[in-house]
């Protein structure tokens, strides 16, 4: 809960800096790459030069990531209870005050989102492996990474819808709509440079992408509506 819009806006600024210190940092990693790759020490020269480029106590945080996360034994899950489970059943829309009206639309939407980003990540694997001339290997790689980044943003945002840390979902949302716009740029570059068999294909995936952001988007405005009727500020 915040006192006003204005730290809203600071706390949801201040998380969309670091992301984007982080999204800086994976750019010039594959710049790197691109100039290391055929190098014995490859992974030694390009973090020697980010060490010379980033602070210590950022690069720090990425190591954190490294650490494992305790899961939940599987053994342990209700097959059918998990099949026949739906927060919403209980009431009917039309029954929920205007702040779960809007959660069941996020909850709903968010999870066709996540389901569509996943698919995209394992949809581009075949095509990449499969399909993708190698000489394309650079973009096809910078398409998976920025695919799953995506899914990974946007899962943290349900995570913290669910926590009700708004902002922070806003934050990530807008991180996703920054990756697939960067995903339809690369798609829209190996469609136009790569096999004319492949064109079709890549640009029917840009246009799905669209449609996507076009939700995303949708889910960015509910969150801002969400935290607005809830009084975050």
């Amino acid at each position: 809960m915040f006192d006003s819009e204005e730290q809203f806006k600071y706390k949801e600024q201040e998380l969309e800096d670091t992301l984007r210190l982080n999204d800086r940092f994976s750019a010039r990693y594959f710049t790197l790459l691109e100039r290391f790759a055929d190098l014995p020490a490859c992974e030694e020269l390009i973090m020697a030069q980010l060490k010379n480029e980033f602070p210590a106590e950022f690069l720090a945080s990425l190591e954190a990531w490294d650490e494992k996360p305790v899961m939940d034994n599987p053994e342990d899950f209700d097959d059918k209870a998990l099949k026949d489970s739906n927060p919403w059943d209980e009431q009917k829309s039309g029954d929920l005050p205007p702040e779960m009206k809007l959660l069941r639309q996020l909850d709903l939407r968010g999870r066709k989102i996540a389901a569509a980003l996943f698919q995209g990540v394992f949809d581009w694997c075949n095509i990449q492996v499969i399909l993708l001339p190698s000489e394309h290997g650079s973009n096809s790689v910078r398409v998976l990474f920025f695919l799953s980044r995506s899914m990974g943003c946007f899962n943290a945002s349900m995570d913290a819808l669910s926590s009700h840390e708004i902002h922070s979902t806003v934050v990530l949302c807008k991180r996703v709509v920054t990756y697939l716009n960067q995903v339809i740029a690369l798609l829209s570059t190996v469609a136009r440079e790569g096999p004319s068999n492949l064109k079709d294909l890549l640009l029917s995936r840009v246009q799905q992408l669209k449609t996507l952001l076009r939700e995303v988007d949708a889910q960015i405005s509910d969150s801002r509506n969400l935290a607005r009727i809830e009084g975050h500020f």
